[in-house]
């Protein structure tokens, strides 16, 4: 397929583009094709499900584009785990909030399990955040 469009950056003058983006065809597992892009940024040709529009369409290896869980710190990604397990539980999320009750219809054991899941992950959270922000003393600023 050939795309064709125009684009601008600012306040600069539009800019003309028309380039070939190949397809890549293979088969499912329950039958049929299934379509995929070939980047068409130079020197990748990578077979891509999606393309990042920037100056030209290219994949997210090319654009050096990332997940939001690769940014993560180790103690964000535990509180995101966190409150993954108090969305399951029915609580409001957050680690600082208190824990609510269980869950109308869940077993005593999965709700114990859960719990104790969950208090390991705040747990781990509070103690690594606590690693990378010292307490300091108001008036020496010292480390306490």
């Amino acid at each position: 397929m050939i795309l064709t469009y125009r684009h601008r950056s600012g306040s600069e003058d539009w800019k003309d583009e028309s380039y070939p983006v190949y397809l890549d065809w293979t088969a499912g597992n329950l039958g049929g094709k299934r379509p995929w892009f070939r980047c068409p940024a130079e020197r990748c040709g990578q077979r891509v499900a999606i393309l990042y529009v920037g100056g030209i369409f290219a994949c997210r290896r090319c654009y050096r584009l990332t997940y939001p869980s690769q940014r993560e710190t180790d103690y964000n990604r535990l509180a995101r785990r966190a409150n993954k397990l108090r969305d399951k539980l029915g609580w409001e999320p957050g680690c600082l909030n208190p824990p609510g009750g269980k869950p109308k219809g869940m077993h005593w054991r999965t709700f114990e399990r859960l719990t104790a899941q969950h208090d390991a992950f705040v747990q781990s959270t509070l103690a690594r955040i606590a690693a990378r922000y010292p307490l300091m003393d108001y008036f020496s600023g010292e480390p306490l």
